[in-house]
Order: C-alpha cells, then sequence, then structure tokens
C-alpha cells in the first residue's frame, strides 16, 4: 500500500468550533458546546480509507511530538489489519485509576479526565465519520498495584475507578454511536487478587535474580511525585522501581495492549516511542491523574488545561460554580479559571 509523507496528510479543519465574539461565555456553556460540538464537527473523506485514517492519527493539530519510523509502522499495521476485519480502530492509553495525592481532588477524577475524553473524541471523531466500524479507545487502568507500589489505600481506587466509569457513562450522549470509550482496570482481568500477586511476585523474583536495577534520577522523582507518604516511612528507592519494572512484566499488562492490531496513545513520548504522544488537551502534555483540569479565559471563551502541581502553584485563579446535568463526584460543582 502506498502511503504519503506527512506533509501531504495535514488537513486544516477547526479545532472544536469558534465562538461568536460578542458572546460573554460562562464556563458551564463552554463545556456544554465543547461537548455537543463533537456530534457537529463533519468530515470528507478525502484520501484512500486506509491513508485518510492515518492521517487523522497524524494530524498536527493533535499529535505533540515526533514518533520513531517503527512507531509510523505500527500504526499503518493496525489501521490495515482492522479495516480487513471490518473491526474499529482500537485504541489504548494508560489510565492510570488514581488522582494524584497532592491534589484536594484526590481521590476522584476531575476535569482533568473529562477535558481529555473531550479533546481525544475531537481527535478521533474524523475515523468514525468516514469508516463506519468506527473506533474503540480503551482506558487500560493500573489499579492492582497502586497499594503497593504507591501507598495508595484500595477504597480511594475504588472511589476513582467508580467516578471514573460514570464519566464514561456521561460522556455517551455527546459521542457519535461508533465511537467507544471502554474503562479496563488490570486488576478485574485477573480472577482474583491472589492470581495477581503470585503473577507480580513471579516477575519479582526473576528481577532480582537479574540483578539488573538501575536508577535514574528521572526514575527517583517519579517515585517521589507519585508516592503517598505512610507514617512517615521514607521510599526505600530500589525496592519500589523493582515492584514497578516487576509490574510492567506482568502477564496481563503489555501482552493486552501490545498487539497487531492496537495503536497506543501517550500524552508524551516514553518508553521505546511507538506510541502517539497526543497529550490530553490542545494545550497540555501533564497526565490527568497526575495533574488538574481548568479553564483560561481568552477573550469571550475559554482553553482547557491540565496543570500539575508545580503549574498549579505558581498560577492565581478563581472558582467557578458549574452544574452540567449527568456529571457525578465531588469535583464538579466549580472550577479553577485562570
Amino acid at each position: 500500500m502506498w502511503w504519503p509523507s506527512r506533509k501531504a496528510l495535514v488537513r486544516k479543519t477547526r479545532y472544536g468550533g469558534s465562538i461568536p465574539s460578542h458572546i460573554s461565555m460562562t464556563a458551564k456553556e463552554y463545556i456544554e458546546k465543547r461537548l455537543i460540538g463533537i456530534k457537529e464537527e463533519k468530515f470528507a473523506q478525502e484520501k484512500e480509507l486506509a491513508v485518510f485514517i492515518y492521517g487523522r492519527i497524524l494530524s498536527k493539530k493533535f499529535k505533540k511530538y515526533s514518533i520513531t519510523p517503527a512507531g509510523n509502522n505500527k500504526i499503518r499495521q493496525a489501521i490495515e489489519l482492522n479495516i480487513k476485519n471490518n473491526e474499529p480502530i482500537k485504541f489504548v492509553i494508560s489510565a492510570g485509576s488514581y488522582k494524584l495525592w497532592q491534589f484536594k481532588e484526590c481521590p476522584e477524577p476531575d476535569w482533568a479526565e473529562l477535558f481529555a475524553m473531550i479533546y481525544y473524541a475531537y481527535w478521533l471523531k474524523p475515523i468514525t465519520d468516514a469508516y463506519e466500524p468506527g473506533v474503540w479507545f480503551d482506558f487500560f487502568g493500573d489499579d492492582a498495584i497502586l497499594k503497593l507500589m504507591n501507598n495508595i489505600p484500595e477504597k480511594d481506587t475504588e472511589r476513582y475507578k467508580m467516578v471514573f466509569r460514570g464519566l464514561i457513562k456521561f460522556m455517551e450522549p455527546y459521542l457519535p454511536s461508533n465511537l467507544k470509550f471502554t474503562f479496563t482496570p488490570i486488576g478485574e482481568r485477573y480472577s482474583s487478587k491472589e492470581e495477581f500477586l503470585d503473577d507480580l511476585n513471579k516477575q519479582i523474583k526473576e528481577l532480582k535474580e537479574k540483578g539488573e536495577s538501575a536508577l535514574s534520577e528521572q526514575d527517583i522523582e517519579r517515585m517521589k511525585r507519585n508516592t503517598r507518604p505512610c507514617n512517615g516511612k521514607e521510599i526505600n528507592f530500589l525496592e519500589n522501581h523493582i515492584l514497578h519494572d516487576a509490574y510492567m512484566n506482568v502477564s496481563k499488562k503489555r501482552p493486552y495492549y501490545k498487539t497487531p492490531d492496537k495503536i497506543l496513545v501517550s500524552p508524551r513520548p516514553y518508553g521505546d516511542k511507538t506510541s502517539v504522544p497526543v497529550g490530553t488537551t490542545k494545550t497540555s502534555v501533564v497526565q490527568y491523574q497526575t495533574g488538574v483540569g481548568l479553564l483560561k479565559r481568552e477573550e469571550n471563551s475559554f482553553i482547557e488545561y491540565v496543570y500539575s502541581t508545580s503549574q498549579l502553584d505558581k498560577s492565581i485563579f478563581v472558582w467557578e460554580e458549574v452544574h452540567i446535568d449527568g456529571l457525578i463526584g465531588k469535583n464538579f460543582s466549580k472550577i479553577r479559571i485562570v
């Protein structure tokens, strides 16, 4: 199959619609307009189907970083395989299953998760217009390891999962019928907690026998940021690092999403840099579970952002009350405006 250059695939389309300059919008009105606008945007298929889908996935309006030739080949392979099987184009993104403990929003999802879902819907909507089987976008949750690795209580993880599922349910009426969001926590792929722990301990043993556990400064900073303080105990960085790597090797993690028919999505490049790094909003690359969602006023409209702890500490904001029917959870009655 012939694949054109990236430059040839760029298509000028608007992002989420424009706001009339004479209207002064509230945060509620802006968010509702963004939700309603998902179905309203229409895209014509201008090229051969597989090429069109490939171009939309790598659209410059959404892709934040370059990806490797191997990543490009994986995308092409997945597109062609799904089209051949008349199945949805499949995407997977790591969903975290927690809200960073430093935020008052913890332990529940907030506007960051919702804004990311809206953003991904706008990104993938053109594919659903051109390809009848549509898109399956799966949020793959890291729930089972959080208590062991990050000191996150199980009740907090369960609360996060419940509200996250509520967000997916909330999004359904705003999405095309052939665009499906799902949530797959890894813990629910095991028959029991014991089965998961047996798998994890096997991987820990193998890693310790190899004796290869080099720590980088980036690893240490990640652990400091994500590990909740527990009774004044200091983090054992080496043990935590082994635990992390062992978890990455369990049998029901990578084999779930590293398949020929799935396209891996990420906010930023990581690992082998074969994922599609699209950020979490038009303006942000902070992971939604480690950030909070807010709006920045721009003339008579807004722009969605996901702020990290350091960004939030440096910002001056006000709260605006918001009520949108169907949104559940403690974090959706008001929103920060910067």
